[in-house]
């Protein structure tokens, strides 16, 4: 069954949904349910209510984020039908033939790391981005992307009782292709570095690849970042000394 969620009022609480779900059980109420990673959400009495969760931090502020990441991935995808996804490689990776007792080892850590590629990339505009980048949005960064294309479903109460779920939104697997494509990204650029680093490449994890610490690894790995216009960071994890 599918439902069209925009005929509710969406509201906003600051407390979890705990007791107003065990009141509607036990007071055999009609509504509609879902339990989320990022949120709690209630359909009921003409109102969609959205409730935190222990790992939700969300700024009420910047939960528009949600909608104008789907709606810039929605623009690019009108001009941009086919994606050319990212080989996909591994998410971590280990050198386990790394000699660990040549010289010291450095880190190099991407800023921001699937929000950077999905603004390099265009599937979403400045505009989105640097909104995106301000200290209070950080926790939503990340989760705005991995909903994207996800399909979305409710549990139905009848009389205090679960009946059947409730499409509300489709999978759609184009907007699925974008947040697989940044991701697939991220983690490629990795594996190239690797290549590159040879020998002295000790590990990849996600956003940020170690490495024997040389002028001239430090050179060859900013200059990639550089080209690829990523921004990032260097890690440093004890006093440096000649190789």
């Amino acid at each position: 069954m599918e439902f069209d969620i925009k005929e509710y009022s969406r509201e906003y609480k600051r407390t979890k949904i705990d007791r107003t779900y065990k009141k509607l059980i036990n007071c055999k109420s009609d509504f509609l349910v879902r339990m989320g990673s990022e949120c709690n959400e209630l359909l009921f009495d003409g109102r969609h209510r959205v409730y935190r969760t222990d790992s939700n931090n969300f700024p009420r502020k910047f939960i528009f984020l949600f909608n104008s990441v789907q709606i810039d991935a929605r623009k690019f995808l009108l001009k941009n039908p086919i994606i050319d996804v990212s080989p996909k490689v591994e998410v971590t990776k280990y050198n386990y033939l790394y000699d660990h007792d040549k010289g010291i080892i450095t880190g190099t850590d991407l800023d921001h790391a699937f929000w950077r590629i999905a603004y390099i990339k265009n599937y979403i505009s400045k505009r989105t981005y640097n909104y995106g980048l301000n200290k209070e949005a950080k926790a939503l960064r990340l989760a705005t992307l991995s909903v994207l294309g996800r399909e979305k479903a409710f549990d139905k109460y009848v009389e205090g009782q679960f009946v059947e779920k409730v499409i509300t939104k489709k999978l759609d697997p184009h907007l699925q292709s974008v947040y697989k494509d940044i991701r697939f990204s991220c983690y490629y650029m990795m594996y190239e570095l690797s290549l590159l680093l040879g020998d002295d490449f000790d590990c990849w994890r996600t956003d940020c690849i170690y490495y024997r610490d040389t002028v001239a690894n430090r050179k060859l790995v900013h200059n990639y970042f550089d080209e690829r216009e990523m921004l990032y960071k260097q890690l440093i994890f004890t006093q440096e000394v000649e190789i």
